[in-house]
């Protein structure tokens, strides 16, 4: 059983960031349209995407470091944070219809080919050999 004190904590951070998500959601709806299409292309997306506001613990872009490092990746060479890729990355990973299996894979310590099946395996591998 959680002690009473630690669900509260769960429940005042779980509570927090739901309401900082709001927050970004409402900045967002907020501007003009001509500067939300601005910031996309800035971000290399071509749409808004909600899910690029918050990101749970449990979603599946919290696989995507794990994905990266199968691949050889580092998520911070400038390839990757410089241009949105990373961004495009995570909004894919996001939609991924293979979540479970996803979590599955990684859990074994896979290789790039076990990997195949991942919406975003060509794009992790191109960045692995850069």
């Amino acid at each position: 059983m959680i002690p009473l004190h630690d669900g509260v904590h769960t429940l005042a951070r779980s509570m927090a960031s739901a309401w900082r998500r709001g927050r970004e959601e409402r900045r967002w709806m907020h501007l003009e349209p001509e500067e939300r299409e601005a910031r996309l292309r800035d971000l290399g997306l071509a749409r808004f995407d909600p899910s690029l506001f918050g990101e749970r613990s449990d979603s599946a872009t919290s696989q995507l470091p794990r994905m990266m490092a199968v691949f050889g990746v580092d998520p911070m060479t400038p390839l990757v944070v410089g241009n949105g890729v990373k961004r495009d990355l995570e909004r894919v990973c996001s939609a991924c219809p293979a979540r479970s299996r996803c979590a599955r894979v990684l859990d074994q310590g896979p290789t790039p080919e076990a990997c195949a099946f991942c919406p975003n395996a060509m794009t992790l591998e191109a960045l692995g050999h850069h």
